[in-house]
């Protein structure tokens, strides 16, 4: 018989939400199984577009005196590397 678990590694298994019931991760699993490619990217795209939304928002809440160009550069500088970052913009304070 297949347990939910059996395709986890033990690392993996850390990540399952305790308040989650076997079947209905169960469920999750197979409906990513499930899904083609361009599905997963898309879904892959809105998750790191709502993660950046929610970044954005944080930052806004601590600097509401940023512009939205200030904004979208202290998210990048969250984001990349900080030597990436220091050459495209100067050994600036990032300002998150």
């Amino acid at each position: 018989m297949r347990t939910v678990t059996s395709g986890l590694m033990e690392k993996d298994m850390a990540s399952i939400p305790l308040d989650t019931m076997a079947d209905s991760l169960a469920m999750h699993i197979e409906a990513l199984r499930k899904m083609d490619i361009s599905a997963r990217a898309q879904m892959m795209f809105e998750l790191s577009d709502n993660l950046r939304s929610i970044v954005e928002s944080g930052i806004r809440q601590r600097h509401p005196d940023y512009s939205a160009e200030e904004v979208q550069r202290a998210a990048l500088g969250l984001t990349i590397d900080r030597a990436l970052f220091n050459d495209a913009f100067g050994r600036g304070e990032v300002g998150a």
